[in-house]
């Protein structure tokens, strides 16, 4: 009589994964274009061989409508990993070099007005608690203990708390700046999380790659920022691929949508075209990352002054975030209440104006102004370069319809400030404004 080998968990999901994938007819390849993963790694989660992050389950759950059960097995899994190595994240050392600030066994210092709080906030969620809150705080002011980890200690769930409330910390002080440059410390932060990785296991491991990708997306945009493209598109690029590795598809939109933005700053439309569908393609379970990838699509529609397709995907955008819900919130809060239709309007409004360019026409520079102050009136008064930037943009397009005089009254107040801001968008505005008004504006 032969008796049946006992299953583990994480093989009764990989051939649970198989068989729902095939009852929805999907291929692996089809399987991980929805998910936004290599089918390579599908493979593997099929075959036993990597273990799946939670939201990997939650997302495959969802795609092919398995009615919560990969998600129960998925948290037998974890429940039972780091009993033993074979259950440890196969993340090893990284060995391609990383972009950026070099170095520095020394932790780097906190950012002025850094402010502590509970998750999920500001769009960051713990990975150990997920949407769950999470209390956890960063060690001490000076937060070395996340950077004094001895020889071959393993690395406990101290670390992902750590990294991830400091990451809150970082975020907050950019959003408000209350640090000069955070840039250096973001990149030396993330290199420390990478370093750690190898010693995690389980559970850990994959928490400190999420964290990780989330300050790679973080370092990207601020060199972006600065106007240091190439190192910016690196960063971003680690962002992606580690959200992919560790199942953050909220990190992996993010990242994408930056780097449309990039590609249309470059004055490649049809780039930030791909890179603005890519986000709808990663995270289709999620309603935020479809009004993202609409905004950004329809963006990259203006650039290359088509306006047809710019109003589809404007309209369709707009019709998606009237409908967002309670888990878009914890992922994307900056596309709620008044700072949401800020954003939006913001796309809206910088869309207008590039097509009013192209066509010249008038109807569409005074839509232009409308949507670019309706932005500028819901920003919060803490988010100030956004506010300096879309004070430049109504100006811009008052001069875009030839109504120089009030061009000017709305841009000179700003105007010693925008000549001084560091950010790239800004400067982008400003010099578009200057080079529009000629010598009636100055700063």
């Amino acid at each position: 009589m032969q008796v049946d080998e006992p299953v583990s968990p994480r093989d009764r999901f990989g051939r649970e994964l198989r068989r729902w994938r095939r009852l929805a007819g999907l291929t692996q390849v089809q399987l991980a274009a929805r998910l936004g993963y290599d089918h390579t790694y599908i493979s593997k989660v099929e075959s036993g061989d990597r273990i799946p992050p939670i939201d990997f389950a939650r997302r495959a759950d969802d795609v092919l409508n398995a009615g919560g059960g990969l998600i129960a097995i998925a948290t037998t899994v974890l429940a039972n990993q780091g009993a033993a190595d074979d259950t440890a994240f196969a993340y090893g050392p990284i060995v391609t070099p990383l972009p950026g600030a070099a170095w520095s066994r020394r932790a780097p210092s906190l950012p002025n007005g850094f402010r502590r709080g509970g998750l999920p906030t500001l769009g960051v969620t713990c990975p150990l608690h997920g949407d769950d809150r999470c209390l956890a705080e960063s060690p001490d002011d000076s937060v070395a203990d996340l950077f004094g980890f001895g020889g071959g200690a393993t690395v406990g769930v101290e670390a992902v708390h750590g990294f991830i409330t400091l990451l809150r910390g970082f975020i907050d002080a950019d959003i408000r700046r209350t640090a000069a440059d955070i840039v250096v410390p973001v990149e030396q932060t993330v290199r420390a999380i990478v370093g750690l990785i190898p010693r995690a296991r389980g559970r850990v491991a994959g928490g400190l790659m999420q964290v990780a990708a989330r300050y790679a997306d973080l370092a990207g945009w601020l060199r972006v920022e600065r106007g240091q493209y190439g190192i910016g598109m690196m960063w971003l690029q680690r962002a992606v691929e580690w959200g992919q590795s560790s199942g953050n598809a909220a990190t992996v939109c993010e990242a994408l949508g930056r780097m449309s933005t990039v590609a249309r700053l470059e004055g490649d439309g049809l780039t930030a075209l791909s890179y603005a569908e890519a986000v709808a393609a990663v995270y289709p379970a999620r309603r935020w990352a479809c009004v993202l990838s609409g905004l950004l699509a329809a963006r990259s529609h203006a650039h290359l002054g088509d306006q047809r397709e710019f109003d589809s995907h404007a309209l369709e955008a707009q019709r998606l975030a009237e409908r967002l819900g309670e888990q878009d919130f914890i992922e994307a809060p900056w596309l709620f209440g008044a700072e949401g239709e800020a954003f939006v309007a913001s796309h809206l409004s910088g869309g207008l104006r590039d097509l009013a360019d192209a066509t010249g026409d008038d109807a569409t520079a005074s839509r232009a102004t409308k949507s670019a102050e309706a932005s500028l009136a819901n920003i919060p008064e803490r988010m100030y370069p956004s506010r300096l930037l879309l004070t430049l943009r109504v100006a811009d397009t008052y001069a875009c319809r030839g109504d120089t005089e009030a061009a000017v009254a709305v841009a000179r107040p700003v105007m010693t400030a925008a000549a001084s801001a560091k950010t790239v968008l800004i400067r982008a505005e400003l010099n578009r404004l200057r080079a529009r008004l000629g010598p009636e504006v100055r700063g």
